[in-house]
């Protein structure tokens, strides 16, 4: 009787232990912004990030209306969206067919040398643009927001992107 309940005893301390309950797993850190269109385009979205674990971020965008028939760059630029902003780091391209994209950065440095954590991260002056294509309208923007630390746009003008 004694070798019983040391053994159910033993058997409660290892179930106990090895709980795989909703409750034990981190909470993953998430912070969705507005896309908006620009000029004339009628694609609009959003852009969601989310830190998977410490380090890796997952940037996924998701637009309506997009040219089934192309695949539109996205960028994460430093700066607002007012600014013509520095390339900090290549998205995956939307793809028009689903007007999704999903980008993971894991562990990865920006343009300018900083490591992308979420915390990093939400401290970033930043603004996401997606553009119409690669050939001959590449610097012209399809929809863009701004991310991290920067405030919702106003509607006051929208930069051009360059040298990428």
């Amino acid at each position: 009787m004694k070798s019983s309940i040391a053994i159910l005893f033993a058997f409660l301390i290892l179930a106990i232990s090895c709980d795989t309950s909703e409750e034990q797993k981190e909470e993953l850190r998430s912070t969705t912004y507005t896309m908006y269109r620009a000029n004339y385009n009628p694609t609009s979205g959003e852009v969601k990030v989310t830190e998977l674990s410490p380090g890796v971020l997952e940037f996924e965008i998701i637009l309506k209306n997009t040219d089934p028939n192309s695949q539109h760059p996205a960028h994460l630029h430093f700066g607002s969206v007012r600014e013509v902003g520095e390339l900090a780091f290549d998205l995956n391209p939307v793809d028009g067919a689903t007007g999704k994209s999903v980008t993971i950065l894991d562990k990865e440095t920006l343009s300018n040398g900083d490591l992308l954590t979420y915390d990093a991260f939400k401290q970033l002056d930043g603004s996401v643009k997606v553009h119409m294509n690669e050939d001959f309208f590449q610097h012209m923007v399809l929809s863009f927001g701004n991310v991290g630390k920067n405030e919702e746009y106003f509607f006051d003008g929208v930069a051009i992107c360059t040298g990428h």
